[in-house]
């Protein structure tokens, strides 16, 4: 992985190959958008699949959970990641209006891959030209007008572009309490499993939760706080070296023979199980 780094700058450039990428599940904590530029790969944001391919687009939101499987030999991608929080707000504010329906926002970036690649491509060779230019000494605000250029072309052509019909009863209101569980369960999965937990701090009942999180994702809000929680014990077991007594204090299981039933129901492995399997290659 290259290391392009100037933290003040507030982004970084990462040129990631099927060689040099050391790990194939990670947390990412800041916004990252990735162009590959040759071969394939597959890659799960969370609990969301895709298949990339050359000049295919994503979007990776902060606190999300990747993993990436499938890389053809030749597989290569370019990310821009968004570091300083005074940028990431401001790409936040162009990005996130077609953010909400993750399916529905990468096949729009998939059928305009062709343009919106050129565009990346313009803004990641200029800010790699800024990281590299010693002489430079206003990179972050360069670094801002170029980067504000891609998000408002990327807003602009998704403002074009509808996939998803939702019933005539959905709302403004109801999409925003989707939109705010599913940051609360990004951030909170760890320490809370439950329902009513999210529903409490939201302030309406668990079935309504239920209502609202079938009308937008298809599945139960129990379903979803499993599905990432589940991806994230994946990726601990897999890439750390913590103990299941550690990771069970870490994801707030009261012991654990609960962690090793929860992991087994939705696996078919107990947490031992799926790290020895990992390590001896037949997963």
């Amino acid at each position: 992985m290259a290391s392009d780094i100037l933290a003040n700058c507030g982004y970084t450039l990462r040129h990631i190959t099927s060689e040099s990428l050391t790990t194939t599940t990670l947390e990412v904590g800041v916004l990252c958008i990735g162009l590959c530029t040759r071969g394939t790969a597959r890659i799960m944001i969370n609990v969301d699949t895709y298949d990339m391919k050359a000049d295919s687009i994503v979007v990776i939101v902060p606190h999300s959970m990747v993993h990436v499987t499938d890389m053809s030999p030749d597989w290569e991608a370019k990310f821009i990641c968004i570091t300083r929080i005074e940028l990431l707000r401001d790409a936040a504010a162009q990005i996130l209006p077609f953010v909400k329906d993750a399916h529905s926002m990468h096949k729009f970036l998939f059928q305009e891959r062709e343009a919106i690649a050129s565009s990346f491509h313009s803004v990641y060779n200029f800010l790699d030209m800024l990281l590299r230019d010693e002489h430079t000494s206003c990179k972050y605000e360069q670094g801002v007008c170029v980067f504000r250029c891609l998000m408002l072309g990327m807003r602009e052509k998704s403002s074009h572009y509808h996939t998803k019909t939702y019933p005539i009863s959905s709302g403004s209101a109801s999409l925003s309490l989707f939109n705010q569980f599913m940051l609360l369960v990004s951030e909170q999965c760890k320490e809370r499993h439950t329902v009513e937990t999210y529903s409490d701090q939201l302030n309406i009942t668990p079935q309504y939760l239920g209502r609202i999180c079938r009308m937008y994702d298809g599945r139960g809000p129990k379903e979803i706080i499993d599905d990432l929680l589940i991806l994230q014990l994946k990726a601990v077991i897999k890439n750390t070296a913590k103990t299941m007594k550690e990771i069970c204090y870490e994801y707030h299981f009261s012991t654990l023979s609960f962690l090793s039933s929860y992991f087994r129901r939705h696996t078919g492995f107990t947490p031992k199980e799926f790290r020895n399997k990992y390590r001896a290659g037949t997963l």
